[in-house]
């Protein structure tokens, strides 16, 4: 057979993974095309076909799960800090995602709802999966007041005690108002939370020699600030 010409750009988007699936796709979709309504047939056989038809039907079902994963997105916007790139760039990851895994499953189809219904379902979970993953990477923690006692040694002395607590509450004050998100984070998990640089690197995406070099110029900036306001010699 002659080549069909060059393939249109949104190809890039559906992947490898999606076209390679096809076959099987293609076939399932003949076991079941007769007992679906139009539409879900018409979605069904495009997503399984190829050419210009596949590449419309991705086109117009991409666009559908774009606007379900920013609603889900929107949805927990509050409760994860997302910010308006960080909201569009976990929905256009999530849609993409779930195209691939429709493209896969939609021989799967039996039409007890509508397609477009049954396909946003997919979103839900992608969007879900990707919200996981960005709070582990971004993750960013502060400290408290119950890490007080973590900070400085406990002391009988009320004099020594009354002295540590000023220590203490400086250094909450320095870590919380003057440390980057990233430095909170890394301070917190190695000095409250005992975790090792390993793997706060392995959650955080980093490798551990990054970790040391973020916690040293977190103590530079904590002794900086202290010895600012004579707290240190």
């Amino acid at each position: 057979m002659g080549s069909a010409g060059p393939r249109p750009a949104h190809r890039a988007t559906i992947g490898r993974r999606g076209t390679r699936d096809l076959p099987f796709a293609r076939r399932q979709a003949a076991a079941t095309s007769d007992t679906l309504g139009a539409e879900d047939r018409r979605w069904v056989n495009g997503l399984a076909g190829g050419g210009v038809d596949h590449e419309r039907t991705c086109r117009d079902l991409h666009a559908i799960l774009l606007r379900a994963a920013k609603f889900e997105v929107g949805q927990r916007r509050t409760a994860h800090h997302l910010g308006g790139a960080d909201l569009d760039d976990i929905a256009c990851q999530a849609a993409s995602d779930a195209l691939l895994l429709i493209i896969r499953k939609a021989g799967e189809f039996r039409g007890d709802s509508r397609f477009t219904t049954w396909a946003t379902r997919f979103v839900g979970f992608e969007v879900r999966a990707k919200l996981r993953h960005h709070v582990s990477r971004h993750r960013t923690e502060a400290l408290a007041p119950e890490h007080h006692e973590q900070l400085v040694e406990a002391n009988s002395d009320p004099s020594l005690r009354a002295e540590g607590q000023e220590l203490a509450e400086a250094i909450h004050r320095v870590v919380n108002d003057r440390f980057s998100s990233r430095q909170r984070t890394v301070f917190v998990a190695l000095l409250m939370r005992d975790v090792t640089p390993a793997d706060l690197g392995s959650q955080l995406g980093l490798n551990a020699n990054a970790i040391y070099q973020i916690a040293f110029r977190a103590r530079h900036r904590l002794r900086s600030q202290l010895r600012a306001n004579g707290l240190l010699d």
